[in-house]
């Protein structure tokens, strides 16, 4: 039986027609004009009537008994509450997919605010404030865009970064390991919000870089799958509407990025110009290469630069494909602990402010 897609004119037709594709489900795609985003790009594509003329009904019903349909999704507001009321009214056998357009987004809103309600008193404990340091809204709008952006970091994780990146000290912010920047976004926000200063990662976007030689056969083969080029241009999209003015990559090995941070040359950002970064650092996000030498080896490079009272957020902590973050912290926690003022470990990652 056929799922009929109308009208198929944004965003959500087109992906619930890849999605349908995926699960092979038949799947038809309408609308009331001649060429639209969806049309063009259906394999199978009709065109009905408006809902406002009078001939709709009878083509419609045409269209359902030629093609089978017995699905009918539409994402148009009006047009799925045109919908609605016809079949109720007409005792038609379709079944009309999920909710309004506009139920849908109130729901979800609701869901997020929930969510940020939930989270707010972990983002107070985590910076270990009297008073939260960000609203609910904030907190909300957070965890709203990072969720656009594909990553591993989840919600409990994202929250402690809110909270410990609150009592950072002033100083760079810096990100081992990127992906497609869903905590680079996070660390932007928080560095601007506090006014703590410019937001450097580093990712090679390399396979040879990422392959994790200590994890499991399966993970290494995972790796091969991203097109590397994709990824870099992924993390500039995603941070260009935050105007990064203050933020730069350096697309360079995690040593070979310490070695440009701290030889005092020009790093640039996006645009072009030159941040300015003072060379120490007030947080540090370690989420790149989790093979044991190589964590052990970032924070041997990188943990000198740390201002006093600085984070480190040690991704991965915990970890089903391998101990290499754990080992590292473990040691740190152990040989360094009359230098460490808090920690605990969230959404999988180990933080530590040091005294």
């Amino acid at each position: 039986m056929t799922t009929l897609i109308f009208p198929a004119v944004n965003r959500a037709a087109l992906d619930y027609l890849a999605t349908a594709r995926q699960r092979n489900e038949p799947v038809l795609s309408a609308a009331s004009m001649a060429a639209d985003q969806a049309g063009v790009e259906a394999a199978d594509y009709v065109q009905l009537p408006s809902i406002y003329d009078a001939d709709f009904e009878r083509c419609f019903d045409a269209l359902v008994r030629e093609r089978s349909v017995a699905r009918l999704f539409c994402p148009v507001s009006t047009v799925h509450q045109f919908m609605r009321k016809m079949i109720a009214r007409r005792g038609l056998p379709l079944q009309l997919l999920g909710q309004s357009p506009i139920e849908q987004q109130v729901q979800e809103h609701r869901r997020l605010m929930a969510l940020a309600a939930r989270l707010r008193p972990f983002v107070q404990a985590s910076s270990g404030l009297a008073e939260a340091p960000l609203s609910m809204i904030e907190v909300a709008g957070v965890l709203r865009q990072a969720a656009q952006i594909y990553g591993e970091s989840n919600d409990d994780k994202l929250a402690a970064m809110m909270g410990t990146l609150a009592t950072a000290p002033a100083g760079d912010v810096i990100e081992i390991g990127s992906l497609m920047g869903r905590s680079a976004f996070v660390l932007l926000y928080m560095a601007r919000r506090f006014k703590l200063g410019p937001v450097l990662t580093v990712d090679p976007w390399a396979f040879d870089e990422c392959v994790q030689s200590d994890s499991p056969e399966g993970l290494k083969e995972v790796s091969g799958e991203w097109d590397f080029e994709v990824l870099g241009q992924g993390l500039h999209v995603h941070l260009a509407p935050f105007v990064p003015h203050d933020h730069a990559h350096l697309r360079l090995p995690s040593r070979a990025g310490f070695e440009q941070y701290c030889a005092g040359t020009d790093i640039r950002a996006q645009a072009g110009h030159v941040v300015d970064y003072e060379r120490r650092i007030g947080c540090i996000h370690i989420d790149g290469n989790h093979d044991h030498a190589a964590v052990r080896e970032d924070c041997k490079l990188w943990l000198p630069r740390l201002k006093p009272g600085a984070w480190l957020i040690l991704d991965d902590y915990v970890w089903d494909h391998g101990d290499g973050p754990r080992r590292v912290g473990d040691d740190l926690l152990q040989h360094r602990a009359n230098d460490i003022e808090r920690a605990f470990v969230s959404g999988k990652a180990l933080f530590v402010k040091f005294r």
